[in-house]
């Protein structure tokens, strides 16, 4: 099954995430804006942080959204808290998030220094992202 990891990130935690993924899954990774055919994938994993309740993710799934139908799709958003509340998650348009898998990590707090960051950003976070990929090969 070949992979793509799409993401957008600004602080650089995304991105480290995305990384580490690829090389776990053995995923190609383009930033969204890098990305220029999304047909040749079978599965697309779609990866933001979460900024003030939004996820620049929301956007690339609506822009994408008929040729992301055919394909098994996964959002992923890292966040500074991994709080109970679906807010974020029911902003992604219900005929998207009704064809989707979607989990929520542990992001950076906003503007930590780098030993916090360090501390808080670790490929450990990812084991949610993994289970959820095994759970459906």
């Amino acid at each position: 099954m070949k992979t793509l990891i799409a993401y957008k990130s600004f602080l650089g935690t995304t991105k480290q995430y995305a990384e580490w993924l690829g090389e776990e899954i053995k995923a190609d990774v383009f930033k969204f804006d890098q990305i220029t055919n999304l047909s040749e994938y079978d599965r697309i994993i779609v990866m933001s942080g979460t900024y003030a309740g939004t996820m620049p993710l929301i956007g690339f799934l609506k822009k994408h959204a008929n040729i992301l139908k055919s394909k098994e799709v996964y959002a992923v958003a890292n966040g500074a808290t991994l709080t109970n509340s679906n807010q974020e998650y029911e902003k992604i348009p219900k005929e998207i998030r009704d064809s989707i898998k979607y989990v929520k990590i542990m992001g950076a707090t906003p503007f930590a220094n780098k030993e916090r960051k360090a501390k808080e950003i670790k490929k450990e976070n990812l084991s949610r992202v993994i289970d959820l990929l095994n759970e459906n090969n």
